[in-house]
């Protein structure tokens, strides 16, 4: 498949001092001394982290690490040097993966618009900077990471987790502020939102979506599990809990809440909310970081694991209610699953809230229709059951077209 993502990593040639090439090789005093580095702390203002996405040893912050599980988060570091050559080092904590972590997340990168993919996890991870300016940006992305071990439970983090602990430049860096944007969007879903049938994240409909949304100052969330759904866990063997999870309910009505088998609220299973201390979803802890959009693309494995459709209806409707109360500005964009699997208890639990909540005109419906549906389900022009590429490229600029063009 072609890659979007340029590989190739660039070779820069170093000069050598004429005197080291007269000199005898044994003399030791003769060679380059390594240049003195610092570390950037990942508390430094020079990081910025995506919304939604980031704990860390102190909560949701810290001064020594911050870790997500979820592919399509990123960070950014900008700061500023003259030395040339130079070479900054990531650094990570893999400690954590121990012997059962046996295929390590991989990252994808990009250093002042030269981008390397497919980088797996290390202690550290040797980052040549292009020669080019003295302000450097690096965005790393967790590109892809196995289905296992990555939500966790309370008293422990996920294991299979990119945990970051800071940044290693040259000692005479000045750092610079990261830009951060307040405004961000919120993408939910299962293994399509999450890339599954693709190389990663980065070749998905919630990546190109995002970055769409960046070009008009949007930061942006992927907050995306295999296997999952409204009532469905997530992850094998059922790590993740379900998105919003009704039982016993009749006819799509009443039912039974359990916050307990529900991560609408939740970052992971280590009892991190993403809600702040007034109840609303936060980018970053604080207050006042609501969310702009939410766009919900679940359904596929509710009918694949032949999800009670009257509690699937009631998941949805009742859902929609509480991320209301919890982004009361935000559009949410409900979308039906592109294989129109579960479109009619999606569609009906929308109507359903449309009816209770008339006031509210920005909860919306996205339904891409048969066509895109039909072609999945032969393996056709955009893939399968997992798009391909060309099909999440598709659909990103159809649902884009739905969420701007009004």
């Amino acid at each position: 498949m072609t890659r979007q993502i340029h590989r190739t990593m660039s070779v820069l040639a170093f000069a050598l001092l004429a005197s080291f090439l007269t000199a005898p090789p044994s003399r030791a005093a003769d060679a380059v001394a390594p240049a003195a580095t610092k570390t950037i702390a990942v508390s430094s203002p020079s990081f910025a982290f995506s919304p939604g996405n980031w704990t860390g040893d102190n909560g949701r912050i810290g001064d020594t690490f911050r870790q997500t599980w979820t592919s399509g988060a990123y960070f950014r570091v900008t700061w500023q040097s003259a030395l040339k050559p130079q070479t900054a080092k990531l650094l990570l904590d893999t400690s954590q993966y121990g012997d059962t972590v046996k295929t390590r997340p991989t990252i994808t990168y990009c250093i002042d618009s030269k981008w390397v993919a497919d980088v797996p996890s290390a202690d550290s991870i040797d980052i040549t900077v292009p020669a080019h300016g003295d302000t450097h940006v690096l965005t790393v992305y967790l590109q892809n990471s196995a289905q296992s071990e990555r939500w966790g439970k309370p008293g422990e983090s996920g294991h299979n987790v990119l945990r970051v602990t800071g940044l290693q430049v040259d000692s005479a860096a000045t750092l610079l502020p990261a830009a951060r944007s307040s405004k961000w969007i919120l993408e939910v879903g299962d293994s399509i939102t999450e890339g599954i049938g693709t190389s990663g994240n980065l070749d998905d409909y919630s990546y190109f979506i995002g970055q769409a949304m960046r070009t008009r100052g949007y930061e942006y969330c992927v907050s995306a599990c295999g296997w999952s759904g409204w009532l469905q866990y997530g992850d094998r063997p059922k790590d993740v809990l379900p998105y919003y999870f009704v039982s016993g309910s009749s006819n799509g009505e009443g039912g039974k809440y359990d916050p307990a088998q529900s991560r609408w609220d939740k970052i992971d299973g280590n009892n991190h909310s993403v809600l702040d201390s007034k109840g609303h979803i936060s980018g970053w802890g604080g207050t006042d970081q609501e969310p702009a959009m939410i766009l919900i693309n679940y359904g596929t494995n509710d009918a694949f694991f032949d999800a009670n459709p009257s509690d699937l209806r009631a998941s949805i409707t009742q859902a929609l209610s509480a991320l209301r109360k919890a982004a009361p500005s935000a559009k949410i964009y409900l979308i039906v699953p592109f294989e129109q699997f579960s479109a009619e208890p999606v569609k009906a639990a929308f109507a359903k809230y449309k009816a209770a909540n008339a006031q509210d005109n920005d909860t919306i419906l996205i339904d891409l229709g048969n066509e895109p549906a039909l072609s999945l389900r032969t393996g056709g022009f955009y893939g399968d059951i997992h798009p391909n590429m060309r099909g999440h490229a598709v659909f990103a600029t159809q649902l884009l077209a739905a969420i701007l063009g009004k």
